[in-house]
Protein backbone atom coordinates (compact mmCIF):
# COMPACT_ATOMS: atom_id res chain seq x y z
CA UNK A 1 0.00 0.00 0.00
CA UNK A 2 1.61 3.19 -0.90
CA UNK A 3 1.80 4.80 2.18
CA UNK A 4 2.61 8.37 3.36
CA UNK A 5 4.19 9.45 7.07
CA UNK A 6 4.07 12.85 7.84
CA UNK A 7 6.99 13.72 10.67
CA UNK A 8 5.87 17.00 12.31
CA UNK A 9 8.47 17.47 14.87
CA UNK A 10 8.38 21.29 14.31
CA UNK A 11 4.91 21.46 14.22
CA UNK A 12 2.88 22.29 10.66
CA UNK A 13 0.93 24.90 8.41
CA UNK A 14 -1.10 23.96 4.78
CA UNK A 15 2.14 25.92 2.86
CA UNK A 16 4.46 23.58 4.53
CA UNK A 17 2.66 20.71 4.30
CA UNK A 18 2.10 21.48 0.29
CA UNK A 19 5.86 22.13 0.18
CA UNK A 20 7.02 18.90 1.40
CA UNK A 21 4.44 16.78 -1.17
CA UNK A 22 6.26 19.46 -3.98
CA UNK A 23 10.02 18.49 -2.29
CA UNK A 24 8.77 14.59 -2.50
CA UNK A 25 8.42 14.87 -6.32
CA UNK A 26 4.53 15.97 -6.59
CA UNK A 27 4.43 17.12 -10.42
CA UNK A 28 4.42 20.67 -9.79
CA UNK A 29 2.84 21.82 -13.68
CA UNK A 30 0.08 19.50 -13.39
CA UNK A 31 -0.25 20.15 -10.03
CA UNK A 32 -1.09 23.96 -11.42
CA UNK A 33 -3.23 22.88 -13.77
CA UNK A 34 -5.08 21.45 -11.49
CA UNK A 35 -4.82 24.14 -8.78
CA UNK A 36 -6.61 26.40 -11.63
CA UNK A 37 -9.87 24.80 -12.20
CA UNK A 38 -10.39 26.20 -8.59
CA UNK A 39 -13.77 27.84 -9.42
CA UNK A 40 -12.03 31.12 -8.31
CA UNK A 41 -11.96 34.12 -10.19
CA UNK A 42 -8.81 34.46 -12.41
CA UNK A 43 -6.13 35.59 -11.20
CA UNK A 44 -7.20 35.19 -7.43
CA UNK A 45 -3.76 34.12 -6.82
CA UNK A 46 -0.49 32.60 -8.01
CA UNK A 47 2.35 30.15 -6.60
CA UNK A 48 5.54 29.90 -6.31
CA UNK A 49 7.83 26.62 -5.08
CA UNK A 50 11.39 28.00 -3.68
CA UNK A 51 14.37 25.48 -2.35
CA UNK A 52 15.98 26.56 0.24
CA UNK A 53 18.13 25.60 3.31
CA UNK A 54 16.30 25.00 7.09
CA UNK A 55 19.76 24.43 9.33
CA UNK A 56 21.16 22.54 6.34
CA UNK A 57 18.35 20.95 4.97
CA UNK A 58 17.49 21.20 1.87
CA UNK A 59 13.60 22.32 1.49
CA UNK A 60 11.00 23.59 -0.09
CA UNK A 61 9.22 26.64 0.73
CA UNK A 62 5.86 27.29 -0.82
CA UNK A 63 4.66 30.98 -2.06
CA UNK A 64 1.14 31.79 -2.57
CA UNK A 65 0.60 35.42 -3.91
CA UNK A 66 -3.17 36.77 -3.01
CA UNK A 67 -3.83 39.50 -5.97
CA UNK A 68 -7.61 40.44 -3.82
CA UNK A 69 -7.82 43.91 -3.09
CA UNK A 70 -6.10 43.15 0.25
CA UNK A 71 -3.26 41.45 -1.68
CA UNK A 72 -0.22 39.94 0.64
CA UNK A 73 2.13 37.56 0.12
CA UNK A 74 0.90 34.35 1.71
CA UNK A 75 3.73 33.28 4.33
CA UNK A 76 1.49 32.00 7.33
CA UNK A 77 4.43 29.18 7.88
CA UNK A 78 3.91 29.42 11.84
CA UNK A 79 2.14 32.64 12.63
CA UNK A 80 -1.45 32.29 13.63
CA UNK A 81 -4.18 33.57 10.90
CA UNK A 82 -7.73 33.27 12.73
CA UNK A 83 -9.54 32.60 9.10
CA UNK A 84 -13.10 31.89 10.92
CA UNK A 85 -15.36 33.73 13.07
CA UNK A 86 -19.04 34.39 13.50
CA UNK A 87 -21.66 36.16 11.22
CA UNK A 88 -21.23 39.11 13.95
CA UNK A 89 -17.08 39.34 13.57
CA UNK A 90 -15.48 41.97 10.97
CA UNK A 91 -19.26 42.40 9.17
CA UNK A 92 -17.46 45.55 7.58
CA UNK A 93 -15.11 43.40 5.29
CA UNK A 94 -15.97 40.77 2.49
CA UNK A 95 -16.07 37.44 3.63
CA UNK A 96 -16.98 34.19 2.70
CA UNK A 97 -18.94 31.21 4.46
CA UNK A 98 -18.48 28.14 5.08
CA UNK A 99 -21.25 26.65 2.83
CA UNK A 100 -20.34 29.04 -0.08
CA UNK A 101 -16.40 27.79 0.14
CA UNK A 102 -17.70 24.02 -0.06
CA UNK A 103 -19.83 24.88 -3.15
CA UNK A 104 -16.96 26.37 -3.82
CA UNK A 105 -15.00 22.91 -3.90
CA UNK A 106 -17.67 21.66 -5.72
CA UNK A 107 -18.35 23.71 -8.33
CA UNK A 108 -14.59 23.13 -9.40
CA UNK A 109 -13.68 21.12 -11.89
CA UNK A 110 -10.57 19.15 -10.31
CA UNK A 111 -10.69 15.56 -9.61
CA UNK A 112 -13.55 13.80 -7.71
CA UNK A 113 -10.84 12.38 -5.25
CA UNK A 114 -9.51 15.75 -4.76
CA UNK A 115 -13.23 17.28 -4.25
CA UNK A 116 -13.87 15.21 -1.75
CA UNK A 117 -10.65 15.69 0.27
CA UNK A 118 -11.19 18.96 0.52
CA UNK A 119 -14.61 19.64 1.17
CA UNK A 120 -13.99 17.08 4.40
CA UNK A 121 -10.63 19.34 5.25
CA UNK A 122 -12.65 22.34 5.11
CA UNK A 123 -16.07 20.46 7.12
CA UNK A 124 -13.41 19.75 10.04
CA UNK A 125 -12.09 22.88 9.97
CA UNK A 126 -15.60 24.63 9.99
CA UNK A 127 -16.76 22.67 12.62
CA UNK A 128 -13.73 23.51 15.08
CA UNK A 129 -14.26 27.05 14.15
CA UNK A 130 -17.98 27.35 14.92
CA UNK A 131 -17.25 25.41 18.24
CA UNK A 132 -15.03 28.13 19.48
CA UNK A 133 -17.46 30.61 18.56
CA UNK A 134 -20.55 29.01 19.73
CA UNK A 135 -22.28 29.05 16.26
CA UNK A 136 -23.58 26.66 13.90
CA UNK A 137 -21.13 25.92 11.28
CA UNK A 138 -23.03 27.26 8.36
CA UNK A 139 -22.56 30.68 10.75
CA UNK A 140 -18.79 30.55 10.17
CA UNK A 141 -17.43 32.93 8.02
CA UNK A 142 -13.91 33.43 6.39
CA UNK A 143 -12.84 37.00 5.26
CA UNK A 144 -12.41 37.40 1.71
CA UNK A 145 -8.42 37.38 1.91
CA UNK A 146 -8.51 34.56 4.72
CA UNK A 147 -10.80 32.58 2.40
CA UNK A 148 -8.87 32.37 -0.54
CA UNK A 149 -6.17 31.42 2.14
CA UNK A 150 -7.48 28.40 3.13
CA UNK A 151 -8.47 27.71 -0.01
CA UNK A 152 -5.17 27.70 -1.76
CA UNK A 153 -3.78 25.65 1.13
CA UNK A 154 -6.35 23.16 1.67
CA UNK A 155 -7.67 22.40 -2.37
CA UNK A 156 -4.41 22.69 -2.95
CA UNK A 157 -2.92 20.18 -0.73
CA UNK A 158 -6.18 18.03 -1.36
CA UNK A 159 -5.04 17.91 -5.46
CA UNK A 160 -1.70 17.21 -4.29
CA UNK A 161 -2.26 14.29 -2.00
CA UNK A 162 -4.65 13.04 -5.05
CA UNK A 163 -2.20 13.31 -7.20
CA UNK A 164 0.19 11.50 -5.62
CA UNK A 165 -1.80 8.36 -5.57
CA UNK A 166 -1.33 7.77 -1.39
CA UNK A 167 -3.50 5.67 -0.06
CA UNK A 168 -3.01 5.67 3.47
CA UNK A 169 -1.19 8.05 6.17
CA UNK A 170 0.03 8.05 9.27
CA UNK A 171 0.54 11.14 11.31
CA UNK A 172 3.49 11.66 13.88
CA UNK A 173 2.63 13.24 17.57
CA UNK A 174 1.74 17.13 17.06
CA UNK A 175 3.85 20.02 18.70
CA UNK A 176 1.87 22.78 19.32
CA UNK A 177 4.45 25.27 20.37
CA UNK A 178 3.85 27.48 23.81
CA UNK A 179 3.34 30.92 24.74
CA UNK A 180 0.83 33.54 23.51
CA UNK A 181 -0.26 34.31 19.70
CA UNK A 182 -2.57 37.46 18.36
CA UNK A 183 -5.67 37.23 16.50
CA UNK A 184 -8.50 39.18 16.04
CA UNK A 185 -10.29 38.33 19.12
CA UNK A 186 -6.72 39.26 20.91
CA UNK A 187 -4.22 37.31 22.64
CA UNK A 188 -4.37 33.89 23.38
CA UNK A 189 -2.82 31.20 24.58
CA UNK A 190 -1.23 28.64 22.29
CA UNK A 191 -2.68 26.37 20.68
CA UNK A 192 -5.53 28.57 19.59
CA UNK A 193 -8.69 27.42 20.41
CA UNK A 194 -9.44 26.22 17.09
CA UNK A 195 -6.43 23.97 16.45
CA UNK A 196 -6.92 22.83 20.15
CA UNK A 197 -10.09 21.64 19.77
CA UNK A 198 -8.81 20.02 16.31
CA UNK A 199 -6.64 17.87 18.13
CA UNK A 200 -8.98 17.02 20.57
CA UNK A 201 -12.08 16.35 18.40
CA UNK A 202 -9.61 13.88 16.59
CA UNK A 203 -7.94 12.18 19.80
CA UNK A 204 -4.47 13.30 17.97
CA UNK A 205 -1.15 12.91 20.79
CA UNK A 206 0.25 16.06 21.78
CA UNK A 207 4.32 15.98 21.74
CA UNK A 208 6.30 18.70 24.60
CA UNK A 209 8.44 21.19 22.53
CA UNK A 210 10.32 24.06 23.77
CA UNK A 211 9.39 26.30 20.69
CA UNK A 212 8.34 28.99 21.87
CA UNK A 213 5.26 30.29 19.17
CA UNK A 214 2.31 28.77 17.82
CA UNK A 215 4.06 25.96 15.13
CA UNK A 216 0.68 24.17 14.13
CA UNK A 217 -1.65 25.92 12.31
CA UNK A 218 -5.51 25.43 12.46
CA UNK A 219 -5.37 25.01 8.73
CA UNK A 220 -2.08 22.52 9.42
CA UNK A 221 -4.19 20.59 12.31
CA UNK A 222 -7.45 20.25 10.27
CA UNK A 223 -4.92 19.03 6.88
CA UNK A 224 -3.55 16.11 9.41
CA UNK A 225 -6.34 15.26 11.53
CA UNK A 226 -8.40 14.45 8.42
CA UNK A 227 -5.77 12.25 6.50
CA UNK A 228 -4.48 10.59 9.74
CA UNK A 229 -5.50 6.63 9.96
CA UNK A 230 -3.52 6.74 13.00
CA UNK A 231 -1.10 9.13 14.57
CA UNK A 232 2.34 7.24 16.06
CA UNK A 233 5.97 6.17 15.26
CA UNK A 234 6.72 5.61 11.19
CA UNK A 235 5.33 2.48 9.85
CA UNK A 236 7.18 -0.39 8.73
CA UNK A 237 8.02 0.10 4.93
CA UNK A 238 9.37 -2.60 2.10
CA UNK A 239 10.60 0.29 0.51
CA UNK A 240 11.08 4.11 0.89
CA UNK A 241 10.19 5.91 -2.58
CA UNK A 242 10.25 9.49 -1.89
CA UNK A 243 11.44 12.18 1.32
CA UNK A 244 10.16 15.68 1.05
CA UNK A 245 10.57 18.41 3.33
CA UNK A 246 8.24 21.40 3.53
CA UNK A 247 9.66 24.66 4.92
CA UNK A 248 7.98 27.30 7.44
CA UNK A 249 8.51 31.11 6.99
CA UNK A 250 9.92 31.15 10.03
CA UNK A 251 14.07 29.95 10.53
CA UNK A 252 15.25 30.35 13.91
CA UNK A 253 18.95 28.63 14.48
CA UNK A 254 17.93 25.91 17.48
CA UNK A 255 16.38 23.65 14.59
CA UNK A 256 14.98 23.46 10.94
CA UNK A 257 11.42 24.78 10.55
CA UNK A 258 10.38 21.91 8.62
CA UNK A 259 8.36 19.45 8.36
CA UNK A 260 9.18 16.07 6.35
CA UNK A 261 7.09 13.40 4.10
CA UNK A 262 8.18 9.65 3.92
CA UNK A 263 6.57 7.95 1.51
CA UNK A 264 6.66 4.35 0.46
CA UNK A 265 5.21 0.84 0.33
CA UNK A 266 4.03 -0.28 3.51
CA UNK A 267 3.27 -4.11 3.70
CA UNK A 268 3.68 -6.45 6.32
CA UNK A 269 6.37 -9.05 6.19
CA UNK A 270 5.45 -12.48 5.61
CA UNK A 271 5.00 -13.75 9.09
CA UNK A 272 4.66 -10.33 10.73
CA UNK A 273 0.54 -9.97 9.85
CA UNK A 274 -0.48 -9.43 13.46
CA UNK A 275 1.91 -6.20 14.22
CA UNK A 276 1.53 -4.83 11.07
CA UNK A 277 -1.19 -1.56 11.75
CA UNK A 278 -4.54 -2.13 11.98
CA UNK A 279 -7.48 -1.04 9.65
CA UNK A 280 -9.99 -2.12 11.27
CA UNK A 281 -9.59 -0.58 14.43
CA UNK A 282 -8.28 3.76 15.66
CA UNK A 283 -4.85 4.08 16.86
CA UNK A 284 -4.02 6.21 19.64
CA UNK A 285 -1.03 6.52 22.04
CA UNK A 286 -1.62 6.40 25.61
CA UNK A 287 0.16 6.74 28.92
CA UNK A 288 0.82 4.35 31.63
CA UNK A 289 1.21 5.62 35.29
CA UNK A 290 2.00 3.15 37.94
CA UNK A 291 3.43 3.03 41.47
CA UNK A 292 3.40 0.55 44.76
CA UNK A 293 2.69 0.97 48.10
CA UNK A 294 2.93 -1.52 50.93
CA UNK A 295 1.68 0.49 53.88
CA UNK A 296 -1.72 2.04 52.42
CA UNK A 297 -4.93 1.04 53.66
CA UNK A 298 -7.18 -0.62 50.81
CA UNK A 299 -10.21 1.93 51.45
CA UNK A 300 -7.55 4.80 50.57
CA UNK A 301 -6.67 2.91 47.34
CA UNK A 302 -10.28 2.36 46.44
CA UNK A 303 -10.83 6.30 47.34
CA UNK A 304 -8.17 6.79 45.21
CA UNK A 305 -8.83 4.83 42.44
CA UNK A 306 -12.44 6.55 41.87
CA UNK A 307 -10.96 10.06 41.92
CA UNK A 308 -8.86 9.03 39.53
CA UNK A 309 -12.08 7.32 36.80
CA UNK A 310 -13.60 10.90 37.94
CA UNK A 311 -10.03 13.27 36.66
CA UNK A 312 -10.40 11.53 33.49
CA UNK A 313 -8.64 7.93 33.51
CA UNK A 314 -8.80 5.66 30.47
CA UNK A 315 -8.53 3.40 33.06
CA UNK A 316 -7.48 2.15 37.06
CA UNK A 317 -6.62 -1.05 37.99
CA UNK A 318 -5.07 -2.86 41.07
CA UNK A 319 -2.46 -5.74 41.17
CA UNK A 320 -1.20 -7.65 44.14
CA UNK A 321 2.47 -8.15 44.62
CA UNK A 322 5.17 -8.84 46.98
CA UNK A 323 7.08 -6.34 47.94
CA UNK A 324 10.73 -6.07 49.83
CA UNK A 325 11.72 -7.98 52.85
CA UNK A 326 8.71 -10.15 51.85
CA UNK A 327 6.05 -7.80 52.62
CA UNK A 328 2.59 -7.69 50.92
CA UNK A 329 1.86 -4.87 49.02
CA UNK A 330 -0.53 -3.52 45.82
CA UNK A 331 0.89 -1.85 42.22
CA UNK A 332 -1.94 0.69 41.02
CA UNK A 333 -1.75 1.20 37.42
CA UNK A 334 -3.50 4.00 35.12
CA UNK A 335 -4.27 4.30 31.70
CA UNK A 336 -4.32 7.98 30.68
CA UNK A 337 -4.78 10.64 27.78
CA UNK A 338 -1.11 11.85 27.01
CA UNK A 339 -2.35 15.00 27.69
CA UNK A 340 -3.46 13.94 31.76
CA UNK A 341 -0.24 12.37 32.75
CA UNK A 342 0.99 14.88 34.60
CA UNK A 343 -2.47 15.78 36.30
CA UNK A 344 -2.89 11.97 37.29
CA UNK A 345 1.37 11.53 38.64
CA UNK A 346 0.09 14.54 41.18
CA UNK A 347 -2.96 12.87 42.50
CA UNK A 348 -0.76 9.76 42.73
CA UNK A 349 2.11 11.45 44.77
CA UNK A 350 -0.75 13.47 46.96
CA UNK A 351 -3.51 10.88 47.39
CA UNK A 352 -1.07 7.71 48.13
CA UNK A 353 1.62 6.93 50.11
CA UNK A 354 4.18 6.50 47.45
CA UNK A 355 7.26 8.31 47.26
CA UNK A 356 7.88 8.09 43.38
CA UNK A 357 5.66 7.36 39.98
CA UNK A 358 7.13 5.74 36.86
CA UNK A 359 5.21 6.10 33.24
CA UNK A 360 6.08 4.77 29.44
CA UNK A 361 3.91 5.77 26.68
CA UNK A 362 2.19 3.12 24.60
CA UNK A 363 -0.03 2.48 21.30
CA UNK A 364 -3.15 0.84 21.90
CA UNK A 365 -6.53 0.01 19.42
CA UNK A 366 -9.65 1.09 20.38
CA UNK A 367 -12.98 0.37 19.01
CA UNK A 368 -15.32 3.15 18.12
CA UNK A 369 -18.09 2.88 21.69
CA UNK A 370 -21.54 4.30 21.78
CA UNK A 371 -24.02 4.18 24.35
CA UNK A 372 -28.04 3.27 23.33
CA UNK A 373 -30.55 2.39 25.07
CA UNK A 374 -33.13 -1.00 24.76
CA UNK A 375 -36.84 -1.47 25.78
CA UNK A 376 -37.55 -4.33 28.17
CA UNK A 377 -40.79 -5.00 28.34
CA UNK A 378 -42.04 -3.72 32.15
CA UNK A 379 -45.20 -3.05 33.74
CA UNK A 380 -43.46 0.35 35.14
CA UNK A 381 -42.59 2.86 32.82
CA UNK A 382 -39.79 3.87 35.13
CA UNK A 383 -37.84 1.07 34.56
CA UNK A 384 -38.25 0.09 31.10
CA UNK A 385 -34.89 1.37 29.77
CA UNK A 386 -31.62 -0.36 30.36
CA UNK A 387 -28.12 1.03 28.63
CA UNK A 388 -25.73 -1.04 26.53
CA UNK A 389 -22.55 -0.20 25.72
CA UNK A 390 -22.07 -0.82 22.04
CA UNK A 391 -18.67 -1.29 20.50
CA UNK A 392 -17.79 -1.19 16.56
CA UNK A 393 -14.84 -1.17 13.78
CA UNK A 394 -14.37 1.38 12.05
CA UNK A 395 -16.48 0.04 9.15
CA UNK A 396 -19.39 -0.33 11.83
CA UNK A 397 -19.81 -3.55 12.69
CA UNK A 398 -20.58 -4.91 16.23
CA UNK A 399 -17.44 -6.29 18.04
CA UNK A 400 -18.81 -6.28 21.35
CA UNK A 401 -22.33 -5.67 23.00
CA UNK A 402 -22.40 -4.68 27.19
CA UNK A 403 -25.10 -4.21 28.88
CA UNK A 404 -24.53 -1.61 32.31
CA UNK A 405 -24.72 -4.19 34.81
CA UNK A 406 -26.54 -1.19 37.40
CA UNK A 407 -29.35 -0.88 35.19
CA UNK A 408 -30.03 -4.87 34.72
CA UNK A 409 -30.00 -5.37 38.58
CA UNK A 410 -31.84 -2.53 39.13
CA UNK A 411 -34.41 -4.16 36.31
CA UNK A 412 -34.08 -7.84 37.72
CA UNK A 413 -35.21 -6.32 41.49
CA UNK A 414 -37.68 -4.60 40.34
CA UNK A 415 -38.95 -7.03 38.18
CA UNK A 416 -38.17 -10.38 39.60
CA UNK A 417 -36.66 -11.36 36.57
CA UNK A 418 -33.43 -13.27 37.21
CA UNK A 419 -30.27 -10.94 36.93
CA UNK A 420 -28.78 -12.99 33.84
CA UNK A 421 -32.37 -13.18 31.40
CA UNK A 422 -31.95 -9.70 31.83
CA UNK A 423 -28.66 -9.10 30.58
CA UNK A 424 -29.05 -11.74 27.68
CA UNK A 425 -32.13 -10.13 26.56
CA UNK A 426 -31.03 -6.57 26.82
CA UNK A 427 -27.86 -7.68 25.05
CA UNK A 428 -29.42 -9.60 22.20
CA UNK A 429 -31.99 -6.46 21.82
CA UNK A 430 -28.89 -4.42 20.89
CA UNK A 431 -27.78 -6.64 18.48
CA UNK A 432 -30.62 -6.73 16.51
CA UNK A 433 -30.71 -3.13 16.66
CA UNK A 434 -33.93 -2.75 18.84
CA UNK A 435 -32.14 0.28 20.75
CA UNK A 436 -32.39 4.06 20.64
CA UNK A 437 -29.70 6.77 21.10
CA UNK A 438 -28.59 7.77 24.50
Amino acid sequence: MYTAYFDCPFGAAGDMLLGALIDAGLNVEQWKQELAKIDLPEGSFSVRPEKLLRCGVHSTKLHVFLTAEEAHEHDHGHSHHDHGHSHHDHAEHPHRGLSEILRIIEQSSIKAGAKKLAARIFTRLGVAEAKVHGVMPDDVHFHEVGAVDAIVDIVGFAIAYDLMGIQKCIVSALPVGCGTTASMHGEFPVPGPATLELIRESRAPLAQTPIDYECLTPTGAAILTTIADRFGSQPDMSAIDAIGYGAGSLNPAAHPNVCRVVIGQSMPKKGSEKSAPSSRYRSELVAVVECNFDDLSPQVISYTTEKLLAEGALDVFVTACTMKKGRSGHMLTVICRMADQLRVKEILLAETSTLGVRSHVTERLIAEREMKKVELNSDDDDIQSVRVKIGKDLDGNIINVQPEFEDCASYARATGTPLKEVISAAATRARNGREKNV
